[in-house]
């Protein structure tokens, strides 16, 4: 039996050796590293161009383009339309981050097949050291998981479904398309003055108070009636581009609304006003607290915010 204890030991230090390095993924493949789809960061875009071909345009091109300016996003093509941040910093990132998922064709004679011919979605994206990116999105793979997608003159690679809903927006998807800029946590009084209504919503809270208490029209109500008035405004927003203010001419006030809130540390007093032109009285244009833009709403959908704190009274009433 001696003569059998030294195999034994070494059998023994081998299966130890082995649980060790299968414990420490020595016997595991390298998982392939899938390549980038543009192999940059979402920090070295200048500025970024997007072409669509859309039935409203009857099969003409249309173009918008993005640039940094100063650090800041600004749109300036067609217009200097207001960006939404997020959706900006958002769409950044999934251009930065965007994976190809397979190599599909490494030398494209038929493009069209993929619908990477002239009806493919297309972004010209300029760098910060002046290199050009351009970027071609087809049509599906058959699997329906992955859309075909080319950039320059390179290969027609497969991305995934997914990652490129993040990346083919609109402009319209970047678009800040809510008037209202405020933040039910921050908001200390709103008062509305209006044809059908008039009326102020106040926060009473004293500082470091746990809940904010509120009262309407000098009337307490309860916080969550309180905060569904200011979603209900904040909320609201346009199917449609927005016009400089200074291109409405003749209008008719329709309403304002003052809000007070805190922003950075400072009590801010916004001035919104509602405008309508006699040809369209079903439309209320919102003009920005600066001057500056105007958007059209329904007028039915800014009557019922209007109308909302009657609806506050009559529940309370039951």
């Amino acid at each position: 039996m001696r003569k059998w204890v030294p195999t034994i030991l070494v059998v023994i230090v081998l299966i130890v050796g082995w649980v060790y390095a299968a414990s420490q993924n020595y016997f595991r493949e390298e998982e392939a590293v899938q390549a980038k789809l543009l192999g940059i960061q979402s920090g070295d875009i200048q500025s970024i161009t997007i072409h669509d071909t859309t039935e409203e345009t009857t099969g003409a091109a249309s173009s918008s383009t993005l640039e940094l300016e100063n650090s800041v996003w600004q749109m300036v093509e067609p217009k200097a339309y207001p960006l939404n941040g997020y959706s900006v910093s958002s769409w950044l990132d999934a251009l930065s981050s965007a994976n190809q998922e397979l190599l599909v064709e490494e030398a494209p004679t038929d493009l069209d097949k993929y619908r990477l011919g002239t009806d493919a979605t297309r972004m010209d994206i300029k760098l910060k050291d002046n290199r050009e990116i351009k970027l071609a999105i087809g049509g599906q793979l058959p699997a329906d998981d992955a859309l075909y997608v080319r950039v320059d003159s390179g290969p027609v690679v497969a991305v995934q479904t997914e990652t490129m809903t993040n990346i083919d927006l609109s402009r319209r998807d970047l678009l800040d398309t809510t008037p209202f800029n405020m933040d039910e946590t921050n908001v200390a009084s709103l008062e509305w003055e209006g044809e059908a209504a008039t009326w102020m919503l106040k926060s009473t809270s004293g500082d470091g108070a746990a809940e904010q208490v509120w009262t309407l029209n000098g009337k307490s109500i309860e916080a969550t009636d309180a905060v569904s008035l200011i979603g209900k405004i904040k909320n609201l927003s346009t199917a449609d581009d927005v016009r400089k203010a200074s291109e409405l001419k003749g209008t008719i006030p329709r309403f304002t609304l003052s809000v007070e809130q805190t922003v950075n540390g400072q009590q801010v007093r916004d001035v919104y006003r509602g405008l309508t032109l006699p040809s369209e009285p079903d439309q209320i244009w919102v003009i920005t607290p600066d001057g500056q833009w105007a958007y059209a709403m329904d007028a039915t959908s800014l009557t019922e915010a209007e109308k909302f704190p009657d609806t506050i009274k009559a529940s309370e009433g039951e």
